[in-house]
């Protein structure tokens, strides 16, 4: 099993396995709507169409949450025919924030911050900075995302804030970069949020697992324009309702290296 504790660890798990010849992309799944094409790896086997990955697959037989992050995002993003100002927190793995820049023809200006830089060239700029201390002047962008960050904010995630000796290290991490983002929103703006949910837990002091209590606290600053699930059934992210997710006892899914068996999306507005 591929690891799928971050999405740094999924990409540098297929760049690997590309470089060692064992997958490549076998084609791309081009959205229409919203003119992002998404790779669709296959493994080199026998049996090509068996071994063929399709949309929400990943390697493995193991769908990543990522997918289904990114398509709640991609409904979530503000109007492309708007000039915006996009924060995105916790994005040094990822290279998905240069995609949305292109979506959006450009007009949008995104900014990354994170405590460590894991890739050279997102395609944005990438400024090392606390999400619990962010370092913009009040009400100046028009919307923040945060995917599968908040719940480490704060804790000792893969020992990152040990290794930079991170002062604020604490449970309440997460209340102090709500707070943050709220400050640093413009009036009306939004944040996409996605954090993972079901039974309260602090995993191994790195993660934290959210309830429909500590998720309600957690938002209560902002209006919830929206709140979808996801929940993970035989190797795929499929959609379910709150009643579902709030029937799930979270992690006991510790050998799948996922932080729960369900992902909360939301998008809030700054009231």
């Amino acid at each position: 099993m591929i690891p799928t504790e971050s999405i740094f660890a999924i990409s540098k798990a297929i760049k690997d396995l590309q470089q060692r010849g064992q997958i490549h992309v076998a084609k791309y799944r081009k959205d229409t709507r919203i003119g992002i094409s998404i790779p669709l790896y296959s493994v080199h086997t026998r049996s090509e169409k068996d071994s063929e990955l399709h949309a929400g697959d990943v390697l493995g037989g193991m769908a990543t949450n990522r997918y289904a992050e990114y398509e709640f995002v991609l409904r979530s993003l503000i109007s492309r025919d708007i000039k915006a100002k996009i924060l995105d927190v916790g994005c040094s793995t990822s290279a998905f924030s240069s995609k949305i820049s292109k979506f959006s023809r450009n007009r949008c200006e995104i900014i990354g911050i994170d405590i460590v830089n894991e890739i050279d060239n997102l395609g944005f700029p990438l400024i090392l900075m606390d999400a619990m201390n962010i370092g913009f002047k009040n009400k100046t962008f028009d919307q923040v995302m945060c995917l599968s960050t908040m719940e480490h904010i704060g804790l000792d995630h893969e020992g990152v804030n040990a290794k930079h000796k991170d002062p604020n290290c604490g449970i309440n991490g997460d209340a102090l970069a709500m707070k943050e983002i709220w400050r640093v929103l413009k009036d009306k703006g939004t944040l996409i949020l996605t954090v993972p949910y079901g039974r309260l837990i602090i995993k191994q002091q790195s993660c934290r697992v959210y309830h429909k209590d500590s998720l309600s606290i957690l938002t209560n600053m902002f209006f919830v324009v929206k709140k979808e699930f996801f929940g993970l059934k035989k190797g795929k992210w499929t959609k379910c309702n709150e009643l579902e997710a709030n029937k799930s006892t979270s992690l006991e899914y510790s050998s799948q290296k996922f932080h729960s068996e369900i992902i909360a999306c939301l998008l809030l507005e700054k009231s």
